[in-house]
């Protein structure tokens, strides 16, 4: 995957004109596709900048700064953003793990069905496999208009995927 229009946001390289090239196929008009870089972007910077027991877990709390959601979050239930970034590591605790994550992703559509529009799905390790558990959820989320963007974190860049079952 070539890298076009790549910035950097602390440590991580984004790819942002592939990120925005996904948006744009998924129907995004301009000002939400700024808002959702906006938040990526903002996303990835403090995560960089982050020490490694921080990014443990403990962090994802609440972070509501530009006002999105963060997955893996410890609240159980808590304002609804229409922007969420979903972050699964393949080291540290379990729940920071990509199937847990997952979960918690959907559990938190149903929950903020009204308001979520961008799902950002971030992961260290890319396994087309593991998204099956969550294929028919996603479908239906995606039917009903939110936009799902993987995207992998590697070697300090962050480059968008397409999802595994695109048809």
């Amino acid at each position: 995957h070539r890298m076009h229009g790549g910035r950097s946001y602390g440590q991580v390289v984004i790819d942002d004109d592939g990120f925005r090239e996904l948006l744009e196929a998924q129907g995004l008009d301009n000002s939400s596709i700024e808002r959702a870089m906006s938040v990526l972007r903002h996303f990835v910077g403090m995560v960089s900048e982050m020490s490694d027991e921080i990014k443990s877990g403990q962090i994802y709390n609440n972070a509501t700064a530009q006002s999105y959601n963060v997955i893996p979050s410890d609240e159980s239930s808590g304002m609804c953003t229409d922007l969420v970034v979903a972050l699964a590591s393949s080291k540290g605790h379990p729940k920071n793990r990509f199937l847990n994550v997952m979960r918690e992703v959907r559990a938190h559509l149903i929950q903020c069905m009204h308001s979520t529009e961008v799902v950002f799905i971030l992961t260290d390790v890319w396994d087309p496999v593991k998204f099956r558990e969550s294929k028919a959820d996603l479908r239906a989320h995606i039917g009903r208009g939110v936009k799902l963007i993987p995207g992998l974190v590697n070697e300090g860049r962050l480059i968008p995927l397409a999802l595994p079952f695109d048809d």
